[in-house]
């Protein structure tokens, strides 16, 4: 009967330990493989996105509408006509609504008093300005202006300032309105009022008083005389 030999069965101690070591083991590899995943996608470079801005192309000539906000559309006024910005109210300066032009000052008859000029020679200065229906050169000879009318009158220191004799010849002289009318002298109301100095000459450093006469509507206000046509007489 022979003899069967016995083998001995591998000992449990070693296929245990290698299944504990086999887990951790397994743990660690699968670590490793993310680290090194994640260092693989970190250094991948990422596409740039580009935005570009296309501008509507305009046509020639065409005015491009403005952008709110910027000082220059609707919604904002440009610097300086904000209201109350040194602006007088609509309509208190004639400019705005209710308002009909540029206001203009009265010139009563009597704001030509002390006024000046030089004309040629001569220096003219208005003693007194005012109006009347009746002139008159005191000794009996007088002017009487027509109904709704009345005489303008300037009553004036003449100087020559010259060195010979001259004549202080009014003829051609003007008033001009405070409404752009324009008006001759009444030369036959002059002479009628200063009939002794026409025609006569005035010696150097010598003064005498003569008039300027005008006949216009009652109410009529002058805004510039211009003596002889040329030399401009301004009220104060």
């Amino acid at each position: 009967m022979g003899i069967r030999g016995t083998h001995s069965p591998p000992p449990r101690e070693t296929g245990s330990l290698a299944r504990v070591l086999a887990i951790p083991v397994a743990v660690l590899l699968a670590g490793l493989g993310c680290v090194a995943m994640l260092l693989a996608l970190a250094s991948v470079p990422l596409p740039h996105a580009r935005v570009v801005a296309v501008e509507e192309q305009a046509e020639p000539g065409a005015a491009r509408e403005p952008e709110p906000g910027t000082g220059h559309g609707p919604d904002r006024e440009p610097p300086g006509t904000e209201p109350g910005r040194g602006d007088p109210p609509a309509g208190e300066d004639g400019t705005g609504e209710g308002g009909t032009g540029t206001a203009q000052q009265p010139v009563p008859p009597e704001s030509y008093n002390g006024a000046s000029a030089e004309f040629d020679t001569f220096l003219v200065e208005v003693e007194k300005a005012y109006t009347d229906t009746t002139v008159t050169d005191g000794m009996g000879s007088s002017d009487t202006a027509p109904s709704g009318m009345e005489f303008h009158v300037y009553r004036l220191h003449v100087t020559n300032q010259g060195t010979g004799p001259a004549v202080f010849d009014t003829y051609g002289t003007t008033g001009l309105t405070t409404d752009g009318l324009e008006y001759a002298n009444d030369i036959d109301a002059e002479i009628t009022v200063a009939w002794d100095y026409f025609w006569d000459d005035i010696n150097p450093g010598e003064t005498v008083t003569t008039h300027i006469l005008f006949l216009a509507p009652v109410g009529t206000e002058f805004a510039e005389v211009r003596i002889a046509g040329r030399t401009p007489l301004e009220p104060n």
